[in-house]
């Protein structure tokens, strides 16, 4: 097990004794008083607590449950009903959780019998006669019974706690579990799910230890009533109004609260969610300056939950006055009613009804409700995780075929297997005229369905239907589309050994095909089949995806993915994929951890490592999906020779690529256009081939076909009439084998901005300071600082109204101890004396102070706790948005998260109740001890040992409980970030069939959590049993010393010092819980307050001159002319420049291409631009560097220089929410800007197509356009892109580039090539660096005319050239680099006229 280095599991080994007073945990507690206490020094779980064990009940039970209701609507002819988590739960973890019922009953006793026992006492003081020994026994015997309730009240709480951690663990574990299986058409975002994991399993823990009080609470009352009656007769009953007035306030509270708890989470989801949009797309938000659009989105969806929560806490606030008011007004409505019937006020009355009364007090003001309120809460958290639960699973393909063609309603998503005969023997996948769409609402699949039935889709014969279907007529074929549908109509066979292209414009469906058939999406019509291994098992499938995924850990763990290591096949892979010299210059090789998202890697290096994780699996189907685009031609040409069609040779091989050079190395090709399969076949065929695409649409109120050319086999034609003819010896060089590679050639994807800015120095593109860039979250020691506890409320409060809380405080304290004397005062009056309505009147109003001021410093505390907290999220947000990306990148997304998420729930709804709680409870102590001392002065001997005691037992449990509670806090963002990390990549976990892997991970993840968690919990019941068996001493000493001076003592006073110790006994030992939990949820304060004061940029959104004028004038820049000068720039944490002096100037309006080796720090100069990084000039190091239009761009703002320059980016990004505010965040462009924008950028068709909402469906390509959608809205003078055209089609690259002629007109274009032919032809001036340092920059053509040691035919800007340009053309084949010279001269001559 994942716990073998901790100590054994002392539960398992602790003896009766040990058991009974939670002894076998010392040992922990003794290491914590010494050393600061470590993950390994905690115990070993035991076999009855480990996760795995307890999540596999879990669902067993749950399986039957829904097995259950299934088959009730089966036989009933319904529809199922929900399944019943209540009782799965029962089931589960009922019988242990019953004890509690048993040991609450028996405290319930030793309460009452307290109450029965202190009447004795104090009936003994009345009477003279009485003996000493008498008194001694009742002491003692009071003594005894406090002992043991104390005992029982701790075994209550311990198995229902216990059973809490369970509930909580099983339930995260069956969610992620879920998670695994979780269809993609589900389409559920990670913060929501975050959500339910982080915040919605909690109501089950805050349940279960008060849950059976709604039980016990009501037969408590019953035999509390009883004995009440036997004292005070009728006048009980009025006490009992006291409950009929307070009950029907607390049962509306608990109402309420579930209301509110729902709405509560769903703005909380809001939140949460487009926190974690904002975090992932955070380079995105710097890059754009819209960190105060979002900051306004995010906050005001914070008022709308904070709205909910103070609502809650009004009622918390409120539920807290009552339970400290409940005993005064008890006693005013019950001894007034008993004065009014003449009757007359003795001690034993007043006070054995006072701690009967407080026995109901606790249990039906505070444990009650408390029940009342978390289950309720936990009915909402029950319907969310069942809705959650209830989501479509994706399951593999059950049968061998799937047809859409009878009992549609059996299978999830309608995917009915009907088997027919079996494939052809040389096939793995066969799919026939199929359809399959992301979402299947009840609607959309009637309409499937009956479109299908008038279509009168075929039925193949058993033989030959491939044969029949290759001899059809292509050239009138007409291919139909059925509604709402991605992909339609798709005929595909893929043979044992083939590799089959899949090409296509952006947006066409081709990652949707690979989705398809990985059966991540749900067939919805036709049919699809897959092949069966001689094992009779499902055929395996490995899957590169387009944006690589890559999780925290080695490389070598990413890419053996679970698969057993072979050294043989794994060195063949790292040399197949292009990745030995990657490793070599990395610090551990294969070892090197890498982070989150693989940030400390390049794209084209996240690109190889997911290939070489596909490629080493040996699988019967590989799916790759677009893996080439990232990577450089060369590279790109050797993982296809050598990985592609070398290494994976003789299997069959899915190829998504928009590099149309390697198709003519494909058996067969298949051309995806509007999602149908418009062409397909051998190369030579498809240019054949005329096609019609049909798209039936539905505008509301009539069904229309429309009939359109297939387009985008013209490229391939364009793409072949335009190659050069070249001549190899004798023979020409077929069309096929000429210049292919010229439209998608490219150079080395480098990283984008992001893995720069946390690259540590050196080589910025290879990630070789993976480790040094990833931060360890810290874990706080010792205590938390009064300075945090002070700023923390100054945050929200102003000194008077701290003041102004001390004094309620101990305002309503000093009323209630003066009521209390005045009561017992009254009580030992003669008869005829308490006759006078003096006594009655002025205890009224005694009580009636009390009320008032407990409830005003109720709402005045919960109202600066809750304004603090406001403060407190609004300045962590404003920190985190105004910090460096570098913070990002050292910082987990599920590390952040959990701040905003679990951190900021406490201090929005635990840490004002706990905090007034101790708060409260530390008062009423002090009233208790002063009264007690009051009474009897030989008590203050006692008091120095017996708080001695205390404060010890205090000092060695908060040593050790502080320090697990803030492992247990580490350990839980581990979770978070898994399962983050485990949604992004999906696809692929279930790909590769890991899910159990990953689920075993989750499991240790949970246990290392569940091992702080539960040594926690048993701690707070050691010092628990502790300090209530030392306040039982207490009470005994007490009740001795009374007897001992039995002369000097009046009943009444006896009465009232033994009525304030009782409650005592449970009391304090509360309060010193509550206040080191209160210390605890302080951490959860500490670590907001960390990310509160994380170092800001260096320079603030906006800068100003002296007067007051901003330093930027109006309509800067206007005309972008961008002048480098002796710049460096050296990233945080490195220790030399990764850009070393570099002096250019640009003139207004170029269009400049960089271009450069990997490391060569491309993107470095753009994140210079942008001042992601600061840089330096001269000799001295100063900032600065870069000058925009005669202005240094490090003397302004950050806000003003963003926002003035667009950016295409590498890896574009959508966030949550409307498509409109993902074009315009800040709400400044009008719908018809908007629209003009989305027509420049071809996309209007695509986007009347949506249904408004954004960030899910989109492809990379869609997404890219989407982002020079943005770049033409801004109207910037300074455009930047950084490999934009690295995931789209040669179309889309056209398009982008003919839209930034003329949507940019007059803009300065800076363009980080991907492809050579993009910036050769089309770019003013070429910029080749490597190692930092500019080694070429002029035109083009004076660049490839450049002899090897040369100067530039051009001259400009005096950078000496070495034919670095030349070379790297040259890399990309002979007849590349003829067309791309052509282009070169083209270019040329229309800027040098020959008549000039």
């Amino acid at each position: 097990m994942s716990d073998a280095k901790n100590p054994p599991a002392g539960i398992e080994q602790a003896n009766f004794l040990s058991y009974f007073s939670f002894s076998w945990i010392q040992p922990l507690l003794i290491r914590g008083w010494s050393h600061t206490i470590v993950e390994t020094d905690l115990d070993q779980l035991s076999k009855n607590d480990h996760v795995k064990g307890i999540t596999d009940r879990l669902q067993r039970e749950w399986n039957k449950e829904i097995d259950k209701t299934r088959a009730k609507a089966k036989a009933t002819g319904s529809a199922p009903k929900k399944p019943n988590l209540y009782l799965v739960l029962w089931r589960c973890f009922g019988f242990y959780f019953s004890i509690s019922c048993f040991t609450g009953i028996l405290e319930s006793v030793c309460k009452i019998s307290e109450a029965i026992l202190m009447g004795y006492v104090i009936r003994f003081f009345d009477n003279p006669d009485a003996p000493t020994s008498q008194g001694m026994a009742y002491a003692v015997a009071l003594f005894v019974v406090t002992l043991f309730h104390g005992t029982m009240h701790h075994h209550y709480f311990f198995p229902t706690m216990r059973t809490g951690l369970w509930i909580r663990q099983s339930l995260i574990s069956l969610m992620y579990r879920k998670c695994l299986m979780l269809s993609t058409s589900s389409s559920i975002a990670t913060g929501t799910i975050v959500n339910l994991i982080s915040n919605d399993v909690q109501p089950f823990e805050n349940a279960t230890p008060f849950m059976l009080y709604a039980i016990i609470g009501p037969l408590e009352m019953i035999f509390v009533m009883y004995f009440l009656w036997k004292e005070i007769g009728v006048a009980c009953l009025s006490g009992l109004l006291v409950f009929v007035i307070l009950m029907p306030i607390q049962t509306y509270f608990s109402r309420h609260f579930a209301t509110i708890r729902g709405k509560t989470v769903n703005a909380r989801d809001d939140r949460i969610r487009t926190l974690s949009d904002v975090f992932q797309g955070i380079e995105l938000v710097k890059l754009c300056a819209w960190e105060v659009p979002f900051e306004e989105k995010i906050l005001m969806l914070r008022s709308i939950e904070l709205g909910y929560i103070w609502k809650a806490n009004l009622m918390r606030a409120s539920n807290m006055g009552i339970y400290f008011f409940f005993q005064p007004l008890i006693a005013l409505f019950v001894f007034v009613t008993f004065w009014l019937q003449g009757k007359t006020l003795s001690p034993d009355k007043v006070f054995v009804s006072l701690t009967l009364f407080n026995i109901m007090r606790l249990t039906m003001t505070s444990f009650f409700p408390k029940a009342l309120e978390t289950i309720a809460e936990s009915r909402v958290s029950v319907r969310r995780i069942t809705d959650f639960m209830m989501l479509p699973e994706l399951r593999g393909i059950e049968d061998e075929f799937q047809t859409k063609q009878d009992d549609a309603a059996e299978k999830p998503f309608g995917n009915v297997g009907s088997i027919e005969k079996s494939l052809d023997p040389s096939l793995l996948v066969e799919m026939r005229d199929a359809s399959f769409s992301w979402t299947l609402a009840n609607t959309e699949k009637n309409e499937i369905l009956e479109l299908s039935a008038k279509e009168k889709i075929p039925q193949y014969n058993d033989a030959g239907v491939d044969n029949d279907m290759e001899r059809k007529s292509v050239d009138e074929a007409t291919v139909k589309s059925p509604k709402k549908a991605i992909l339609n109509n798709i005929t595909l066979n893929l043979r044992h050994d083939e590799l089959l292209a899949v090409v296509g414009p952006v947006g066409c469906g081709k990652s949707s095909l690979c989705m398809a058939l990985l059966q991540e999406m749900p067939l919805v019509a036709g049919s699809f089949a897959l092949a069966k291994n001689p094992m009779g098992k499902r055929i395996t499938m490995s899957y590169s995806a387009q944006s690589p995924w890559i999780f925290a850990g080695t490389i070598k763990s990413n890419i053996l993915f679970g698969s057993p290591y072979n050294p043989e096949r794994y060195s063949q892979v790292i040399k197949a994929c292009e990745l030995t010299r990657d490793l070599s210059l990395f610090p551990e090789a294969d070892d090197t951890i890498i982070g989150e998202k693989g940030v400390t890697l390049s794209g084209g290096q996240r690109a190889r490592v997911s290939l070489a994780r596909a490629a080493y699996r040996d699988s019967d189907v590989y799916i790759l999906d677009d893996p080439l685009s990232a990577v450089d031609p060369k590279v790109g040409r050797a993982l296809f020779d050598n990985c592609i069609k070398g290494l994976l040779k003789g299997k069959a091989r899915v190829l998504v690529t928009h590099q149309l050079q390697y198709i003519k190395d494909c058996e067969n090709v298949i051309v995806l256009e509007q999602g149908q399969a418009t062409h397909s076949g051998r190369v030579d065929v498809v240019m054949q081939q005329e096609v019609e695409v049909e798209r039936v649409t539905d505008d509301g109120h009539s069904v229309r076909s429309i009939k359109t050319r297939a387009k985008f086999v013209d490229v391939l034609r364009e793409f072949a009439k335009k190659a050069p003819v070249i001549t190899e010896g004798d023979e020409k060089v077929d069309f096929l084998k000429a210049d292919l590679k010229d439209a998608s050639v490219s150079l080395d994807s480098v990283t984008r901005v992001k893995s720069h800015a946390t690259t540590a120095g050196g080589l910025e593109d290879d990630g070789d300071v993976a480790e040094k860039n990833l931060t360890v979250e810290e874990v706080q020691e010792g205590d938390t600082p009064i300075r945090v506890y002070y700023d923390f409320f100054r945050l929200g409060s102003s000194p008077f109204r701290l003041a102004l809380v001390v004094l309620s405080l101990s305002a309503a304290q000093g009323i209630l101890v003066a009521g209390d004397f005045f009561l017992s005062n009254w009580s030992s009056l003669p008869a005829e004396e308490q006759t006078h309505s003096y006594y009655p009147a002025i205890f009224g109003v005694y009580c009636l102070a009390t009320v008032i001021v407990t409830l005003f410093r109720s709402y005045l505390f919960f109202y600066c706790i809750s304004e603090s907290s406001r403060s407190m999220f609004k300045t962590m947000l404003n920190a985190l948005l105004r910090t460096g990306l570098d913070f990002f990148h050292a910082n987990p997304h599920g590390r952040v998260l959990n701040r905003f998420s679990k951190d900021m729930a406490n201090c929005d709804e635990l840490l004002p109740y706990t905090f007034f709680d101790a708060i409260q409870i530390v008062f009423m102590l002090f009233g208790s001890v002063v009264v007690v001392c009051i009474v009897n002065a030989w008590i203050l001997i006692s008091i120095p040992f017996l708080f001695g005691g205390f404060i010890f037992l205090r000092s060695v449990y908060i040593r050790s409980s502080r320090q697990v509670k803030r492992i247990d806090s580490q350990t839980r963002s581990p979770i978070y970030s898994q399962l983050s990390e485990t949604l992004d990549g999906l696809t692929s976990v279930r790909a590769f069939g890991v899910g159990e892997r990953f689920m075993n991970r989750f499991v240790e993840a949970q246990e290392t959590n569940g091992r702080a968690f539960f040594s926690y919990l048993i701690c707070a019941r050691w010092l628990g049993f502790r300090l209530d068996a030392l306040s039982a001493l207490f009470l005994g000493v007490t009740a001795i010393a009374c007897v001992a001076v039995r002369d000097t003592q009046q009943a009444a006073l006896v009465g009232l010092a033994l009525n304030y110790v009782t409650q005592l006994s449970g009391e304090l030992q509360w309060a010193v819980r509550q206040s080191v939990e209160c210390a605890i949820l302080m951490v959860s304060v500490e670590r907001m307050m960390e990310y509160a004061q994380v170092k800001p940029e260096e320079s603030g959104r906006h800068q100003h001159n002296p007067d007051g004028s901003s330093v930027v004038p109006n309509g800067w820049p206007h005309e972008a002319k961008v002048s480098f000068s002796d710049m460096s720039l050296t990233y945080p944490r490195g220790d030399s420049p990764v850009l070393k002096h570099i002096s250019l100037d640009f003139k207004a309006g170029e269009r400049i291409g960089i271009v450069g080796r990997t490391g060569a720090g491309k993107s470095s100069l753009i994140g210079a631009l942008f001042r992601l990084v600061e840089t330096t000039t001269g000799k001295d190091s100063q900032r600065g560097g870069i000058v925009i239009d005669g202005i240094d761009i490090s003397k302004i703002g950050m806000h003003d220089l963003r926002e003035k320059m667009a950016i295409i980016p590498q890896e574009p990004f959508l966030f949550r929410g409307t498509l409109r505010f993902n074009l315009d965040p800040t709400s400044l462009h009008q719908d018809a800007d908007i629209w003009a924008a989305l027509e420049a950028a071809e996309l209007k068709r695509m986007v009347e197509g949506l249904e408004g909402c954004c960030g899910g469906r989109q492809c990379i390509g869609e997404r890219q356009l989407l982002s020079l959608a943005r770049a033409v809205l801004r109207r910037s003078k300074l455009i930047v892109m950084d490999e934009a055209t690295a995931n789209v089609d040669l179309q889309s690259d056209r398009m982008i580039q003919k839209a930034i002629q003329t949507q940019f007109q007059g803009a300065t274009v800076f363009t980080i090539a991907h492809r050579l032919n993009t910036v050769i032809g089309d770019y003013d001036r070429i910029l080749v660096l490597d190692q930092g340092e500019v080694m070429e920059f002029d035109e083009p053509w004076a660049l490839l005319n450049m002899p090897a040691s040369g100067a530039s035919l051009g001259g400009s800007n005096g950078a000496s050239g070495k034919g670095w340009l030349r070379r790297m053309v040259e890399d990309t084949g002979a007849e590349n680099e003829a067309k791309l010279r052509q282009a070169a001269k083209e270019h040329w001559d229309r800027r040098h006229p020959k008549d000039e």
